[in-house]
Parts: structure tokens; sequence; C-alpha cells
């Protein structure tokens, strides 16, 4: 637990210093004026729309850029003979930007300010969708050497991640979206927000569990196979 804690606040600390945190803060402080001087009832997908972007934007991109950096300064080679476990690194770049999409998330939401407001379910989907694309990055970024090369795969993560939106705007009606994540992570966003149907929260959280578990396995082994090289715990 306490390398856990240490790797954390390893983590936070990085996330200030290349500014990630600086850019967050923009980007929710956009939001939120655009927001402030808007009436937002009946904007309810909207607000989910941008505020489901935080996780993935963080979760995804922000990851993959840290690992880089980490990469180019031999950090992964120094971890490995660390006590810090696989399992902890991972764990920790989730927490981080775990509570960095809640807190820029929720003070757009305030921003917003939606006649109903659930945060159960705006907790649950802001940490299982940014734990879930924070494995995603580390998976995408084991396969590349350089951002350059990264840029060429986020079409590959992001093109089919927004294929649920045609369903969530009602242009496009079709089962085949409830096998994309994303489809998971609108509903739970949208349930902070406004009332969805019980079988489909629980279709949400069941999922969402699922795939963050399997994801994680695949970057873990992703990590110790390509990134390290090496078979660590």
């Amino acid at each position: 637990m306490t390398t856990l804690l240490k790797a954390i606040k390893w983590d936070a600390c990085l996330i200030y210093k290349y500014g990630i945190v600086a850019v967050a803060f923009a980007i929710a402080l956009i939001y939120s004026l655009i927001f402030l001087f808007i009436d937002t009832e009946g904007y309810e997908k909207i607000i989910v729309a941008l505020v489901f972007s935080d996780p993935v934007m963080y979760g995804f991109l922000f990851t993959a850029v840290m690992v880089l950096f980490e990469k180019d300064a031999n950090t992964h080679q120094v971890l490995a003979v660390t006590p810090l476990k696989t399992s902890e690194y991972l764990l920790s770049k989730a927490i981080v930007f775990c509570v960095l999409a809640l807190v820029m998330g929720f003070v757009i939401v305030l921003a917003a300010w939606p006649v109903y407001f659930n945060f159960l379910w705006f907790l649950l989907a802001v940490v299982l969708s940014a734990a879930l694309f924070v494995f995603v990055g580390v998976v995408g970024v084991s396969y590349v050497k350089s951002f350059n090369e990264f840029i060429l795969i986020i079409p590959l993560v992001l093109a089919p991640v927004c294929l649920p939106f045609l369903s969530f705007f009602y242009l496009v009606e079709s089962w085949l979206f409830y096998l994309i994540p994303t489809q998971a992570c609108l509903l739970l966003f949208e349930a902070s927000v406004s009332k969805v149907e019980n079988w489909q929260l629980i279709y949400a959280m069941i999922y969402l569990g699922t795939l963050n578990f399997l994801v994680y396995r695949w970057a873990y082994n992703s990590y110790n196979k390509r990134i390290i090289k090496t078979d660590r715990l």
C-alpha cells in the first residue's frame, strides 16, 4: 500500500509537471463558462457528451503521453528493479486520472446545473470510464515507440468509440452499439442527469466492470512484455 501511495503521489506530480492538469482545467473552464451563460434545461445529452469526453481524453490520450515520456526518460527500466509492481503502476495511473476526470467533470456539471443530478451514477460513470481508457491507453502505447506512431492508432480507437453517439443523439438505432463500451459509459453518464431504464444501468455496470478487468489484464501483460520486457508481479 505504501508503494502504491508513493506511485500515486509521483504520478500526480508528473501530470502537473507535464501540464496535463493545466490542459484539463482549461477545457473544464471553457465548458463551464459556456454553460454558465446559457439555459441548459433540455441540453442534458450535450452535458453528457462533453463530460464523457474528459475520461476518454485523460484516460487514453494523456496516459499514453505519460508512458511515452517515461519511455524517453528510461523510467521503466528503473521501475523494473524497484519494489513497484506492475499492478501498482497501472492502478496508480488509473486512480490519478479518475480523480482528475472526476474533479473536472464535476466542475462542468456544477456549471451546467442540471435539473436532476445523481452523484452516485456520476461517480460510477467517471471511474469505470476513466479506468477503462487508462488501460486501453497503456495497451495502445505498448505497440508504439513514439508519439507520432501513437497518433496513427488514435483513429483506430476513437472511431468505433464514437459510433454509439449516433444512437445517443437519435440518428441511427442499432443493438450492435451495445457491444461498444461507449454505449455503457454514456448510459451511466446519462443516468447522472436524467432517468435511464434499470436494465440499461445493469447492463452498463456489468459490461464496464467486466471490460475493466479484461482490459486491465491485457494492459498488465502488454506493459510487462512490450514496455519493460520482463515478467513481473
